[in-house]
């Protein structure tokens, strides 16, 4: 009895030793956070995004102020000749109908224009 006992422990112990020992727990991730895989996706997204969009050629031919600080600015964007009020916006059409333009300032010297959804801004003179 006390060989089979023995055998048993011996076996049981051979046994525990062949078993791959468990990993440790990995830290949880930050949810918030994208991982290393999808953040250089993102990135190449962005990128290519950015050297698709361009701003179309603008310039001005002339403005009309009146007064009362309101006022127009006549513009040529790729040929093809604008007129855009102060506060208003104007949509593009052809390869730039995804843009629109708003003249956010105009004075005497010089015209300031958004273009949206860009975010980038036009000084004409």
């Amino acid at each position: 009895m006390k060989h089979l006992l023995m055998i048993y422990a011996l076996l049981t112990a051979a046994a525990l030793a062949q078993q791959p020992h468990p990993e440790p727990p990995k830290p949880q991730a930050d949810p918030t956070q994208p991982d290393e895989a999808l953040q250089k996706l993102l990135m190449a997204s962005v990128q290519n995004t950015a050297s698709l969009i361009n701003v179309p050629s603008v310039q001005m031919r002339g403005k009309i102020i009146q007064s009362s600080g309101q006022g127009l600015v006549i513009i040529e964007v790729n040929k093809q000749i604008l007129a855009l009020k102060k506060g208003s916006t104007l949509s593009l059409s052809g390869q730039y109908s995804h843009l629109s333009l708003q003249l956010t300032e105009l004075t005497s010297e010089n015209a300031t224009i958004e273009v949206l959804p860009l975010k980038q801004t036009l000084r004409l003179q």
